[in-house]
């Protein structure tokens, strides 16, 4: 009869340790999606000041996803003068967007004098997050060793950059991708950042500190998805995933238009057609 009431004991006690893992799980996960949801319709302020260094971070996702994103860059008259700085994100064995990239900087990126911004951009290689062909049995390890070397660039601690010593952050102020499987985690790894820079801000202000961070005073690490022009009535994978994370989705297709990850989330953005 003892080992009949130590078992029901035990047994309740495993559901109550059921029931509470699920309550903590689903808080966890309502607190994210509300922070999603609240971040993501939060306006950032465009004011800045004149003259001010710009850092952009231009994630190339190689082949067809490179020359769309270089063109792009292209047709919007890219000024120097405003993205003061610029770092090219490619993956491991993409010889062709890093070529690509300093061709970019050769042949566009140009002083009034005619000599090439060759101090101000760095091309930075990250780790594929999966190759071609690759087992979705060890996918997500590759996928986790991305994601990690993406953090450091976004913290400025990659050993391939060297950010002027004008910039006071290291943080990118503005990250532009267009996929694919890097974009996600360069994006995902800007808002993970971004939240525990929140907390920390709401844990100082909380405490009562009056010191101000450097981050709070100028937005940092936007992100600015642009969906490729090859989509044209559905999304793609990283699209899909990256819905709820960017900061402006945009789309080049009429059909793409409006569509949100959930109520309350902002609208994926018509932008026609940037690469025709």
């Amino acid at each position: 009869m003892s080992f009949s009431l130590a078992s029901l004991s035990f047994g309740g006690l495993l559901l109550w340790c059921f029931v509470l893992a699920i309550a903590l799980g689903a808080s966890i996960l309502l607190f994210l999606l509300i922070s999603l949801t609240i971040s993501q319709n939060i306006i950032p302020s465009k004011c800045r000041p004149r003259g001010s260094p710009t850092h952009l971070l231009v994630v190339l996702g190689s082949g067809g996803h490179t020359a769309e994103m270089l063109y792009m860059l292209e047709r919007m008259n890219f000024d120097p003068q405003i993205y003061t700085y610029r770092t090219y994100l490619v993956s491991s064995g993409d010889n062709f967007s890093a070529d690509k990239a300093k061709d970019f900087e050769a042949q566009h990126v140009q002083n009034s004098q005619g000599h090439t911004h060759n101090k101000n951009y760095t091309i930075v290689t990250v780790p594929r997050a999966r190759r071609v062909h690759q087992s979705y049995l060890t996918a997500p390890f590759s996928t986790l060793r991305c994601f990690w070397a993406c953090l450091n660039v976004l913290r400025g601690l990659h050993p391939d950059q060297r950010l002027p010593n004008e910039y006071n952050s290291l943080y990118p102020d503005l990250i532009l991708t267009n996929g694919p499987a890097t974009a996600v985690c360069v994006v995902a790894g800007a808002k993970l950042i971004r939240f525990f820079l929140c907390l920390a801000k709401c844990a100082a202000l909380c405490l009562g500190l009056r010191t101000v961070s450097s981050f709070a005073l100028a937005p940092k690490l936007r992100t600015i998805y642009i969906e490729s022009w090859a989509r044209v009535s559905s999304l793609s994978t990283s699209g899909v995933l990256l819905l709820p994370l960017a900061d402006r989705f945009l789309v080049q297709w009429p059909a793409q238009a409006g569509r949100r990850a959930w109520w309350g989330m902002k609208r994926t953005q018509y932008a026609g057609w940037l690469v025709i």
